[in-house]
């Protein structure tokens, strides 16, 4: 699936589930039960490939101060909120995750089953278990990894928002 046709579907999903970011995960299953299984299987290919592509110690950092803490399941889990938040807020938050003091705050950053819907929406169709891409499992996080003590000079911006006691 191309790139544009991907975002293109989050952004439809974003709109119906409107202000509720929890219901994205059961509205992209139902937009994908409207395709047939192979594009399902392009929409998890190149989410995967997202997942991968945002796996940055950055970003790591971000998730950290945003969530108070952050476990590598937890990070998963972030990524996969930040693909639900659209391309525009993705592709920002990877050029500069400082960005991310920019969004309303909220209780914590994580979206586990948004990364299941389409697992959901292939096995719905009767057509057996979605192909996955386990190095996105065991994918080492790019860039430099950091201290705790760095976060407030790498993300100034989400520090002041985010403050650690």
């Amino acid at each position: 699936m191309d790139e544009k046709k991907f975002w293109r579907i989050v952004d439809a999903v974003r709109a119906d589930a409107g202000d509720d970011f929890e219901s994205r995960p059961l509205v992209l299953q139902k937009h994908l039960a409207l395709f047939e299984p192979e594009e399902i299987q392009r929409f998890q290919q190149r989410y995967e490939a997202l997942l991968l592509e945002a796996n940055s110690w950055s970003l790591w950092g971000a998730a950290w101060l945003m969530n108070g803490g952050c476990s590598d399941d937890g990070f998963k889990y972030f990524r996969d909120w930040l693909i639900s938040e659209g391309e525009e807020t993705f592709k920002a938050a990877l050029a500069k995750p400082d960005f991310l003091a920019s969004l309303p705050r909220r209780e914590y950053f994580e979206l586990e089953a948004f990364g299941y819907a389409a697992l959901k929406a292939y096995a719905a169709k009767g057509a057996g278990e979605l192909d996955r891409d386990f190095k996105v499992e065991y994918a080492v996080t790019a860039g430099e990894e950091w201290e705790e003590s760095d976060l407030p000079t790498l993300f100034p911006a989400l520090s002041a928002k985010y403050p650690r006691n």
